[in-house]
């Protein structure tokens, strides 16, 4: 029967999505599987069932006038191309580099955010000499460039993928259902990956809180401040990475016209698009403007035990953005 309900699928996937053409598919679907269970009980085997059903009632155009979508059979066959194709093997790879080069990413702003860790235990521990210094600026330029190289490369890796945002494409039924089922897997995986990195959040003062109450010397300080840095910068790699790949699905089952049949293989339609321009853009630039200004804000002040809060509070301006201008199941972008 998948067999049957894929062909059914292809059958109707460029076809207009109105009343008449969803309760057609739903009537050719119910004779098919009708067809189909009959054949079976009358001794055929199941490649011959599934064989005969197609040939009777696998031709649309000759059902047409009987399921009544005649005039939209003409109208699916002008003027609603549905594109580019993206088949299986391309979802899978794209999903595949979008996990990898979010990896990239997430490692290139840990890096950023623990680049002053050498000058900070430099301060802290009294290593003033000119070898010192050297040292500590070595280290914070050469993981600044490692973020940019980092960032740069997983860039130009998906510069092949940019074409599902500027072209129009298409997922036929059974790559659908592949990324469905790679969204639900790793569903679970993503809160898990998000909880650990909100605790992060949460407790990454708690080091630095307790060696300064306890009255510890400005060495151990100085090693709180760099462990604040550490699980700050962990945090936001795994909140980075933790969301790849479900909104890697999101944009690929957001790819088909609701305005066609295919559009409805996922309900979620538009979750992946805002209906405010303007949100869409900050959310695009709203974490590496988040590193910057870290980065400006400790450098200026020093206050590595306070900057910290502006990750924390990226998350949450991001998950509201999201949750505000997030386009609604069944409407289209603005």
């Amino acid at each position: 029967m998948n067999t049957i309900r894929n062909y059914l699928e292809s059958m109707f996937a460029k076809l207009p999505n109105t009343p008449e053409v969803i309760k057609a598919k739903c009537e050719l679907g119910q004779m098919m599987e009708d067809k189909y269970s009959e054949l079976i009980h009358n001794g055929k085997s199941e490649n011959e069932a599934v064989a005969q059903v197609i040939s009777e009632f696998g031709n649309l155009e000759e059902l047409a006038d009987a399921l009544g979508i005649r005039e939209a059979i003409q109208d699916g066959g002008t003027g609603n191309s549905a594109g580019r194709e993206v088949s299986l093997e391309e979802a899978r790879s794209y999903l595949d580099s979008r996990a990898h080069c979010s990896l990239l990413h997430g490692l290139g702003t840990f890096f950023a955010v623990l680049s002053p860790g050498w000058i900070i235990l430099s301060a802290a521990f009294g290593w003033s000499t000119r070898l010192d210094l050297t040292a500590g600026l070595l280290f914070l330029f050469t993981m600044i460039a490692a973020c940019v190289g980092l960032h740069v490369y997983a860039s130009l890796r998906m510069r092949k993928w940019a074409f599902l945002k500027t072209e129009t494409c298409s997922i036929d039924y059974g790559t659908a259902g592949m990324v469905n089922d790679v969204r639900r897997a790793s569903r679970d995986m993503a809160a898990l990956q998000r909880t650990v990195a909100v605790l992060l959040f949460c407790t990454c003062y708690v080091p630095l809180s307790l060696f300064a109450v306890a009255g510890a010397s400005s060495a151990l300080l100085g090693f709180g401040v760099v462990l604040l840095l550490f699980m700050t910068g962990l945090g936001t790699l795994i909140l980075i990475v933790s969301s790849s790949r479900e909104n890697g699905c999101r944009l690929l089952l957001g790819l088909n016209s609701p305005q066609r049949v295919d559009g409805s293989y996922y309900k979620g339609q538009g979750e992946g698009k805002y209906t405010n321009k303007a949100a869409s853009a900050i959310l695009s630039v709203l974490w590496p403007t988040a590193v910057c200004i870290y980065l400006i804000v400790s450098f200026l002040t020093f206050s590595w035990a306070v900057s910290w809060i502006i990750f924390p509070i990226t998350v949450v301006v991001d998950r509201l953005l999201k949750t505000v201008f997030r386009v609604k199941e069944g409407k289209e972008n603005e």
